[in-house]
């Protein structure tokens, strides 16, 4: 049977309590935290502020923890009515990380390097703005006020201790894994380019100056992108073809010794050659067969 594999209701509410838990624990990450900010300051800063605004961070933490709970509750109903043993919460919570159901796992150090380059746009705009705008302190509800300095400093802050993530997940990692990184944010890069270049006419000084800006990152991507190829011929993972041009006839060598290779590559693709004229002669026969057989349905319908 073609699909996915029924789960079982003791499954089913193990994964859901399981990937209730995981959703509770991204929510109270700096991450989180820092995209829901950003999702504030856009709406107040929107001129028509259509929509609800967004929900305190403190509350959506506080629904995600009841819905683990909840979940969880419902879990150990159906292990009780079902009368299975009770497994610990550790097993629960590792149901669902180790599920490989479902679409491809995000790679960690490509969304990490994201979370970066988001956080270094953070420490450009604070640049831009002005002193005044930033006080050292408040005496209304929340956190107190930063500096502008003070607020430079946590973030990149924020940004060498995910670069150090990065460094451990490194460890271990293949040639070709550590370089496609690298052409990715090389590429990544380039498109971001290639989108701010479309906002400018094509005569335009600043249309010329991205051409030049993306010419230039196009040099850097080729040896890499010539590396990485390499790195991934040695794994394994890349094979070279070298095959015979159906023009040209494939020519022999004599070598000390006897023929060389060849003569065998020759006759491996003559073989093949063979077991498809094979496969064409079957088909014709079986064609031939139906339509006898067709003539024959008919003279037996067709007869008085």
């Amino acid at each position: 049977m073609a699909g996915r594999k029924k789960l079982s209701e003791i499954d089913k509410a193990k994964s859901k309590a399981s990937r209730f838990y995981w959703k509770h624990q991204y929510n109270l990450t700096a991450e989180f935290a820092d995209e829901h900010t950003d999702k504030e300051v856009q709406f107040f800063k929107s001129d028509k502020k259509m929509g609800r605004p967004p929900l305190k961070l403190s509350l959506i933490q506080s629904r995600a923890l009841n819905e683990y709970s909840e979940a969880l509750s419902e879990y150990r109903q159906v292990e009780l009515s079902e009368g299975c043993e009770p497994i610990s919460d550790q097993e629960i919570i590792e149901f669902k990380k180790s599920d490989r159901a479902g679409r491809k796992a995000k790679d960690e150090v490509l969304h990490i390097r994201k979370y970066i380059r988001r956080t270094q746009r953070q420490i450009d705009e604070i640049k831009a703005e002005d002193d005044k705008d930033f006080e050292s302190s408040h005496t209304g509800p929340g956190r107190p006020g930063m500096n502008k300095t003070e607020k430079i400093i946590i973030y990149q802050e924020r940004i060498t201790e995910a670069e150090e993530n990065i460094k451990k997940l490194l460890i271990g990692k293949l040639d070709h894994e550590i370089i496609y990184y690298e052409l990715f944010d090389l590429k990544n890069e380039r498109r971001t380019l290639v989108v701010e270049q479309k906002n400018h006419s094509e005569h335009s000084k600043e249309f010329i100056e991205f051409s030049k800006d993306i010419s230039l990152i196009d040099e850097l991507i080729k040896p890499i992108q010539k590396k990485y190829d390499e790195a991934l011929v040695n794994a394994g993972l890349k094979h070279v073809r070298s095959a015979y041009s159906s023009r040209a006839r494939p020519t022999t060598e004599v070598m000390n010794g006897g023929w060389s290779d060849h003569s065998n590559n020759l006759s491996s693709v003559r073989a093949e050659l063979s077991e498809v004229d094979k496969l064409k002669q079957e088909m014709i026969e079986m064609k031939k067969m139906m339509i006898e057989q067709s003539e024959l349905i008919k003279a037996l319908t067709n007869k008085p």
